[in-house]
């Protein structure tokens, strides 16, 4: 990593640290529109071209970093993840249920919820078990979904399926949310936040010229 890469991370990393709760209110109070009359920025410049990019999720498997700060150790870290939700629509398609996979993995918990539900006998009958996982795995497509009705034991839901689309933070942006591209609401989540970035790269900007003052300093 060069040295400019290495300031780049830091900065992004003391933004998580320092700016995650005014972060999350300014995107909910909308600021970033008056950014985005001040000055061009590539979420309206290039905004078709994002949108291609988000839309080949469709048919390419992929994870889309979103504008919003993931949920640390902190306590109130997880206002992200709260806007998210709040913003987030599911267009209830199910192709989160019914496409073919490897399975779901089931937590102990999930496991054991869903079995006193339905009887283990049967749960068993629609897993199978992973011995190096030491785990029960649902087969796909979930046998739990209904193409009417929908999801018949969505109030004991597996903990992946709650927590879906969010997937944990891609290597290369640790600091903010990741939300799976197959999921057409994740998409629609995506394309109406672009411009929060600026939001972001303000706060970026800040913290680097700070860092490099820092460094200049240091260096006299």
């Amino acid at each position: 990593m060069s040295r400019t890469e290495s300031t780049i991370s830091q900065a992004r990393r003391l933004c998580h640290q320092l700016f995650f709760t005014s972060c999350v209110k300014e995107k909910r109070q909308g600021e970033h529109e008056a950014l985005l009359r001040q000055r061009p920025h590539w979420s309206v410049l290039k905004k078709e071209e994002q949108i291609q990019k988000i839309d080949q999720g469709e048919s390419i498997p992929f994870d889309i970093t979103l504008p919003l700060p993931a949920r640390d150790e902190r306590a109130g870290s997880d206002a992200g993840v709260n806007l998210f939700w709040e913003l987030f629509s599911c267009q209830r398609c199910g192709r989160c249920c019914f496409t073919p996979g490897a399975g779901l993995y089931l937590e102990k918990e999930d496991f054991e919820r869903i079995a006193a539900h339905m009887g283990k006998k049967k749960l068993q009958s629609l897993c199978r078990y992973d011995k190096t996982l030491q785990a029960w795995i649902l087969r796909q497509p979930c046998p739990f979904f209904d193409s009417k009705s929908g999801c018949k034991i969505y109030q004991i839901r597996p903990q992946t399926c709650t927590k879906y689309p969010l997937h944990p933070p891609s290597p290369d942006m640790p600091y903010h949310l990741a939300a799976d591209a197959f999921c057409p609401g994740a998409r629609e989540f995506a394309k109406n936040t672009l411009g929060w970035w600026i939001i972001c790269e303000n706060h970026w900007a800040e913290l680097l010229g700070r860092l490099e003052a820092d460094g200049a300093q240091k260096e006299r």
